[in-house]
């Protein structure tokens, strides 16, 4: 059972559009007139395992140290969260911070885990090739 268990969560952070899907089906359950809400809810819930896929993932790719990338990288959109925020109000209220925080991590990494699931196909294509 525990093996189980361990594939099935490895299973879910390897392909989070699976997952997402899975989530978004889910949830359905629960948000059965707001489809906002669920589509929202869902983001929120697979923007982790985005970001742990595109660790593993760069990690595949490049085998030196690239937890610190990501980390810069989430570090950095918290600091554009913050100077858009400012602009916007001239103040920060820290709950629409986070979220706005957290939806375009969710957002960016979406797209990074996108680029480097064919960067990686590419370079263990030509790996093979050659």
């Amino acid at each position: 059972m525990e093996k189980f268990f361990i594939f099935f969560i490895s299973l879910l952070i390897e392909f989070p559009i699976f997952s997402t899907i899975f989530i978004y089906m889910f949830l359905k359950l629960f948000f059965k007139n707001n489809k906002r809400k669920l589509l929202l809810f869902t983001l929120d819930l697979s923007t982790i395992l985005y970001i742990s896929s595109s660790y593993f993932v760069l990690n595949m790719i490049f085998p030196t140290a690239t937890g610190w990338i990501l980390i810069n990288l989430l570090l950095v959109i918290l600091f554009i969260s913050i100077i858009l925020q400012w602009k916007a109000k001239r103040d920060i209220r820290f709950t629409k911070l986070l979220k706005g925080f957290w939806r375009m991590s969710c957002i960016l990494f979406i797209i990074l885990h996108c680029i480097t699931v064919l960067t990686g196909l590419v370079l263990k294509i030509a790996e093979y090739n050659a």
